[in-house]
This record gives C-alpha cells, structure tokens and sequence, in this order.
C-alpha cells in the first residue's frame, strides 16, 4: 500500500516565497531601474541682444530655450556617469553662437560649466575672442586671447593676452590673462563687404614692435567674420591677393582648419 503525502500551501507561505522571487529578480538587473544620482546639467549665456534668444540641445534629446544673458539649466537631471554634448539648435536672426565646454560625462556632480557665448555676424564685436588653436604651455595648455574694444572715435583696440588652461587639450574653464602692451594692436576699417556667408573689414593694422614707445608699424590685412569665427588675414600683396569677399572664401577655410580664428569667449 502507497501512502500519499500532501502538502499544503498556506497563504503566508506564498508570500514569503513571493519576496523571495522578487528579490533574485532584483539581483538579476530584471526590474530595470536606475539606482545612479542624477545631476543637472547647464551653464551660462553671453552676448545676447535685448530681446534675442537661442535654443541648445543636449545628445539626450532634450532642448531648452534661453531669452536672456545669464545661467540656464536643461530641465531633466542626467544620471552619473551619463555622456553629454551641447549644441546651438538655432542661434538668433543676424548672430552667430559657440559652444565651449560643450562635452563631457557627468562625475558625481553638477555641470554648470557650459559656456554660450553668442554675436553680431556683420560687425566687429567688443569683447573677448578665443583662439581655437591650443598650444602646450609649461602649466598645461595656452590660447590666444583678443580682448576688443571700440572706442566712440578713434580705431578698434584690440588687447592681445592668453587663456591658460591646466590641462593638455585646453579643456574645461581656462583663465584669462592680460597680455603684455607690446601685445595690443589697433584695426582701422577702411571698408566693408558683406556676401557668400562672410562679412569683410579690409584696413590698416598698427602695432608697435619692440613696445609701444617704438615707431608704429602699419600692415593691411582683412578682418574676416564667417559663422561664429573672426579670422585675421594679411593682405600685404600687391594688387591685393584679396579684392573682394568671394576671393577670401578659400584662404579663410584654410585659416579655420588651422585653428588661426577665434570665438567669442
């Protein structure tokens, strides 16, 4: 004779084995969640005019909308350890914008390092331009530094430092520094052409070699604006090797490829 021995289910019984089904599924990554911090991401704006405004986007997706000179922040947090990359969906009518900063991975903090900086297209813009080319230095890594300011009578100043940065590939926030004076020139327009994407300032540049106690030396150049970049060409030849804005596209493009222009800061 067979004996048969049942066993009986009780109700706590299956929820205790309930938990424990629950929990090896947690442990196997089955409920999909993401336990990281998350943090958020943004940075600041310069250069906008009254009643501007200029949408960036993240590689995530999401866009914000910045009316204003300032700090902004994209709304949603990124978790730790997420990659970024920050890009101009639309610059201002008339303006062009850059980037700085613009990438990275979030490290167990805010990013608020983010750096806009937008201007005018047509004009020769006050303020701080940075050279794209970066150039090893005894601390980390250097880039030229235009500081430009347009006096109401009298030709552009241009105060000639660096931006120095403690790394080898000019990453993060670099430090501005004021150049010797022997460093500074002076640009007077003496015309202007616009079309094809560039707007050109062909004139006379005025430095003084040696100091500013030396006698002056004046070389034509043109000062060239295309997209966001402000490049400076010498236009020593004669006839000019540059008469008119179409001539310039290919020694401009040349000049960009090389890290020779600059951004506004």
């Amino acid at each position: 004779m067979h004996s048969t021995t049942t066993t009986t289910r009780t109700p706590g019984f299956r929820r205790l084995a309930a938990l424990a089904a629950f929990a090896g599924l947690a442990a196997c990554g089955g409920g999909g969640g993401d336990d990281r911090a998350s943090y958020t991401l943004g940075g600041s704006v310069g250069g906008l005019a009254t009643g501007q405004s200029v949408v960036l986007a993240h590689s995530g997706g999401e866009e914000v909308a910045v009316a204003a000179n300032g700090a902004f922040v994209f709304a949603r947090p990124l978790a730790d350890g997420s990659a970024y990359a920050v890009v101009v969906k639309t610059a201002p009518a008339g303006a062009g914008c850059v980037v700085r900063n613009g990438a990275g991975t979030v490290a167990a903090a805010a990013v608020d390092t983010v750096a806009v900086r937008c201007a005018p297209l047509a004009t020769l813009s006050d303020g701080a331009w940075e050279q794209d080319r970066c150039r090893p230095s005894a601390d980390g890594s250097v880039r030229t530094l235009w500081s430009f300011n347009t006096p109401a009578n009298g030709p552009l100043a241009a105060g000639v430092g660096t931006v120095n940065y403690r790394n080898a590939q000019c990453d993060g926030v670099g430090i501005a520094l004021a150049g010797p004076l022997s460093g500074t020139f002076w640009f007077e327009p003496q015309r202007t052409e616009t079309g094809a994407g560039l707007a050109a300032f062909w004139g006379q540049r005025q430095t003084f070699a040696g100091g500013l106690l030396n006698p002056a030396v004046f070389t034509p150049v043109v000062l060239v604006r295309k997209g966001n970049h402000l490049c400076l060409l010498d236009d020593t030849a004669v006839p000019s090797v540059f008469p008119n804005v179409a001539s310039l596209e290919t020694a401009v493009g040349a000049a960009m490829v090389a890290g020779q222009c600059f951004t506004p800061r």
